[in-house]
């Protein structure tokens, strides 16, 4: 897995999870109504919407301070400004 981009590579996985669930769905694998279909297409997608937040959060979000070089941690830098 790329450590670059967590993100993309689990959304394409939970995008591909919710895929095959919906093709299982509409080829009558489960027996569900079609009443039903529709609304259980709708919690399939938010489930893996959430899923995939979770999964990724601690991958995109910096959880502690930032690990900065001693040349730039202990130094302020003149302003560009004026």
């Amino acid at each position: 897995m790329n450590a670059r981009e967590p993100l993309v590579i689990r959304g394409a996985i939970t995008a591909a999870v919710t895929a095959v669930i919906h093709v299982l769905v509409i080829l009558g694998v489960f027996p569900i109504a079609p009443e039903a279909e529709s609304a259980i297409g709708l919690a399939v997608d938010l489930v893996g919407t959430a899923v995939l937040v979770v999964w990724t959060r601690g991958k995109v979000t910096p959880v502690e301070a930032p690990n900065l070089p001693a040349h730039r941690a202990a130094k302020t830098e003149a302003s560009v400004v004026g």
